[in-house]
């Protein structure tokens, strides 16, 4: 049997029970309800496990009785077709009319369900995810009157100005997309004939007997591919045979996302006693699980996308980072993963892409991002307790932390500079991660002695304090792998930087600190979420980190409706709505500056903004997705829905409340 990329369709008769006991308590927390008419942006959907394909409800507005939306390429911006598996459902030669129906819909972690009930008869359709490159789709049809004939034709359409259809062996569908070597199988089971004629494709069955009570059980097994991956990956084998006994399948998809959530809430928050904000929490490992991609092609490693709309095309390092620091806590091994997937393509030198591809001539060397990768080593490790995989990391750690200073330290002064391998100054901004913050409108690019060496004309306060916590935390590093020397260098090393970053950094007319100009170490003062990072790696002392929180609470800088936002909102340049880093508040760094109040005692403000972030960020207490980033004034939702490091930091802020 044969089981491949987007999808394939099994069907067979046969009766089942499903088995699935995540709470009730979490039914659709995220809504998913979607019309897709080619290009996927823009679109909700369930995807489980890495799969490279996922599935949405179709609205209700369409009128169609069974079927999904879908399935999504997660290897393009495409749907594959609108609809699939709509079932027109024939009772003694009599159609049922979806109007007629009941309609019941239920978007759960790690299931969708949905049932359609008329006078006499129910319709329920349920998917999970089996494997990194197969769904099942089970669909039951239960007799609730008197004796009756029932035949069910499934239906599904595919976009043809994309896709190219046929039918293989009679039952089973194949669809391939060209352009990005996606692969879809749709495969019936016996006696169900297949077709496919104009952009759609169709299962009959043939005319069923129902008694009273009686329930069948028709089974469509969902999977996807790249028609040139080696076989055992695009036709994993599956411990069991779905057209045979499904149940053994949707058991253990329950039991898996059982024990996500059970490990999500052995952090005792204080939050976690409200049902409102265990919705948010699991939303957030919804999402990060949705956008979760298995390894393919160039991507050696399986890792998470920055968001399953509009990126399509593999890991970023700076949200691998830190979306691993949060999956940690409840699959450690995929957390890993996250990292490896952007080490297999270190460099030489030691330094680690912004930006990894599913086709590896597309990587981006341009820049690297801001090294947060120990400290997400150091969060999994904490999680976990597993010392071989400090030991695996460790010295590609200490080669990204050494790259630095040999390429981005331009006067060779111990303090660091954003920058590019092409002088320009797009790539060192996106270096940054800050792609267009206002405290670097008035840089320049300088060259280095290194080949590909060059740097911004600016010492950053964010990048020195990262490399302050990456000594720190390499130095525990050694101490456990038993290399002292080295661990009390780097304990040594990171005092001295903590010293400078305090001396020079910190602003004490102004009580925050700055980015500075190179040579002069003039203040350029603009106050951002840099200027709290500090705190977050405790270099600043008692005094400097009072002075900071005033800042951070004042309601005329950052304490706003919904706080903590990329721009001091005095600031002639703010803009609020579409600003992207000039203005709009980015939830890693608004838990950076919250962990920061933190670790100086300031509990109280740390509360009060976390609450103000959840309760006012628009659609998190309800069912829209988390974004990218939100208006500071208003809390409107603003960029990418569905977004990854925003769900991690939301997390970490809710394991931290107390």
């Amino acid at each position: 049997m044969k089981y491949i990329w987007l999808f394939v369709i099994l069907l067979c008769g046969c009766a089942g029970q499903s088995f699935f006991n995540v709470q009730a308590d979490y039914r659709n927390v995220l809504n998913i309800s979607n019309w897709p008419q080619g290009i996927r942006e823009g679109v909700s959907l369930f995807s489980d496990l890495g799969a490279w394909h996922g599935f949405a409800f179709i609205p209700d507005s369409v009128g169609m009785a069974g079927g999904f939306s879908g399935p999504m390429s997660m290897a393009s911006n495409y749907a594959v077709g609108s609809y699939t598996a709509v079932a027109s459902v024939v009772v003694d030669g009599v159609l049922q009319e979806v109007t007629n129906a009941i309609v019941e819909k239920s978007y759960f972690p790690g299931r969708m369900i949905q049932s359609f009930t008329w006078e006499t008869l129910t319709l329920t359709q349920e998917i999970v995810f089996v494997n990194n490159r197969i769904s099942l789709l089970r669909t039951r049809v239960r007799n609730t009157g008197g004796p009756k004939e029932v035949k069910i034709i499934y239906e599904g359409s595919f976009f043809t100005q994309y896709f190219q259809g046929q039918v293989i062996d009679g039952r089973t569908v194949y669809l391939e997309f060209p352009a990005t070597k996606c692969c879809f199988e749709i495969e019936a089971g016996e006696g169900c004939h297949a077709v496919v004629l104009d952009g759609k494709y169709r299962f009959e069955t043939e005319v069923r007997k129902f008694g009273r009570g009686e329930e069948r059980e028709d089974m469509f097994v969902y999977s996807a591919y790249f028609n040139d991956e080696p076989e055992h990956v695009k036709h994993p084998v599956l411990e069991g045979n779905p057209f045979e006994e499904s149940e053994p399948f949707f058991e253990m998809a329950a039991q898996r996302w059982e024990r996500y959530i059970e490990k999500l809430f052995e952090n005792k928050s204080e939050l976690f006693t409200d049902l409102k904000y265990r919705r948010v929490a699991v939303k957030c490992l919804m999402t990060l699980m949705a956008n979760w991609r298995s390894a393919a092609h160039d991507l050696l490693h399986d890792g998470g996308y920055p968001s399953y709309w509009g990126f399509s095309t593999g890991f970023w390092s700076w949200d691998s980072w830190k979306i691993a620091a949060a999956i940690g806590r409840w699959e450690p091994e995929l957390a890993k993963d996250h990292i490896r997937a952007l080490f297999d393509y270190q460099t030489e030198e030691g330094m680690i892409p912004d930006f990894v591809s599913r086709i590896k001539y597309i990587n981006n060397l341009r820049d690297t991002k801001p090294p947060l990768a120990s400290w997400a080593v150091e969060e999994i490790y904490d999680a976990d307790g597993d010392l071989a995989f400090v030991e695996e990391m460790f010295d590609r750690l200490l080669r990204y932390h050494n790259w630095w200073y040999a390429y981005r330290d331009v006067d060779q002064n111990g303090l660091c500079e954003y920058g590019a391998t092409d002088g320009t100054l797009q790539a060192a901004a996106w270096e940054s991660g800050m792609d267009n913050a206002v405290r670097f409108d008035s840089t320049e690019m300088l060259k280095g002695e290194l080949p590909k060496a060059w740097s911004m004309s600016q010492e950053s306060v964010d990048l020195n304090t990262y490399l302050y916590d990456e000594k720190r935390t390499l130095a525990r590093f050694a101490r456990l792998l038993k290399r002292e020397e080295l661990a009390n260098r780097l304990e040594k090393d990171a005092g001295i930087l903590a010293d400078r970053i305090r001396q020079i950094m910190y602003d004490d007319e102004n009580g925050y600190f700055f980015d500075v100009r190179l040579k002069s170490h003039a203040f350029i003062p603009v106050y951002g979420p840099e200027g709290w990072l500090p705190l977050w790696a405790g270099v600043a002392n008692q005094k400097q980190a009072d002075r900071v929180r005033n800042v951070m609470m004042d309601v005329n800088r950052f304490n706003s409706f919904v706080p903590l936002g990329t721009l001091d909102l005095s600031h002639p340049r703010l803009e609020p709505e579409r600003g992207y880093w000039r203005g709009p508040v980015w939830l890693d760094q608004a838990y950076f500056g919250i962990r920061g109040l933190r670790n100086y005692g300031y509990d109280k403000e740390a509360n009060e903004l976390t609450l103000k972030i959840l309760n006012n960020c628009q659609g998190l207490l309800g069912d829209q997705p988390v974004h990218e980033n939100y208006n500071p004034l208003t809390g409107e939702t603003l960029n990418a829905p569905h977004f990854g490091w925003s769900s991690a930091h939301l997390l970490l802020m809710m394991f931290e409340y107390k």
